[in-house]
């Protein structure tokens, strides 16, 4: 007897329940444990002169340098070498922008920048603690997250009617590097340590905690994962925008949340490196590459 083939809306239905179910398992346990309960908030000081600083390095070098050495290089770039030049610009970008990050801020600006690494009170949790805790709320989020990204495709699906949703433009990056050994871990120091690293001290150090300078903490957050969100937008993606910057503000909301609650950064970047790795595992292992 042969077997039906399932549809892609028919699995993602499947996927939306299974994870709703699991969702509400590990949201439940950490209602319980307390994980939801946040103490008064604080806020950084954050000079706006500071803050612009920040948003200029990281506008110009981690977002504006491709661009600018990408059309110089425009005529040397063949089907061949692509994803070579593509890796090694990608790594030495993100590295790039994380040393004069740690220049301007750690050496030039330490007093600021240190309380928004980090606040220590009396009860102030380890930076250890932190590492954990970052590592073992991707048991709470995860399953949120997925229930929304299968809402998210189940509406592209029951709307468009596609056959096939587009990949997010990391995950293209990542495929093309399956070739290469070299190029793969290097696609996996950026996915897994470099880009949380810079995302989280952006968008959670500077961008939150600007907006806190002017609003409550829950519209800050909210905020801040718009912005986050809707950076990831990429045309490439076609429909699979919807998806992925849908899923991305859901998260997104996580990282804020955990950063407040933590008052540490530490926290949201070892929550966005343990989900971009272990997303990056499901594709290998599971999915398929």
């Amino acid at each position: 007897m042969v077997g039906v083939e399932q549809s892609p809306l028919a699995d993602e239905i499947k996927s939306a329940i299974f994870f709703f179910l699991i969702a509400i398992v590990t949201s439940s346990i950490a209602y319980v444990k307390g994980f939801y309960k946040l103490e008064k908030s604080e806020k950084i000081n954050l000079p706006s002169s500071y803050a612009l600083s920040v948003f200029f390095i990281y506008a110009f070098f981690y977002i504006g340098l491709g661009s600018i050495i990408g059309k110089y290089l425009k005529g040397y770039i063949t089907k061949e070498n692509s994803v070579g030049i593509s890796v090694f610009f990608t790594v030495s970008i993100s590295l790039v922008t994380l040393l004069v990050l740690y220049v301007f801020c750690l050496k030039k600006r330490k007093e600021i920048t240190f309380p928004i690494i980090k606040t220590f009170e009396e009860n102030s949790k380890s930076p250890k603690y932190d590492m954990g805790f970052g590592i073992f709320s991707w048991l709470v989020v995860f399953p949120l997250v997925t229930f929304f990204s299968s809402i998210f495709s189940i509406f592209i699906y029951a709307v468009f009617r596609v056959q096939k949703i587009p990949d997010q433009v990391a995950i293209y990056f990542l495929k093309a590097t399956m070739n290469n050994p070299i190029y793969f871990i290097l696609a996996m120091i950026t996915i897994v340590i470099l880009a949380p690293i810079l995302e989280e001290f952006f968008f959670r150090g500077i961008v939150q905690n600007f907006f806190k300078k002017f609003l409550n903490r829950w519209i800050s957050i909210i905020f801040t994962s718009l912005v986050f969100a809707f950076v990831h937008f990429s045309y490439a993606q076609k429909l699979a925008n919807i998806t992925i910057v849908g899923s991305i503000f859901i998260f997104s909301l996580f990282l804020g949340f955990i950063y407040e609650k933590q008052k540490s950064l530490i926290s949201p970047i070892f929550l966005h490196a343990t989900f971009n790795a272990i997303n990056v595992l499901n594709l290998l292992f599971i999915k398929g590459i």
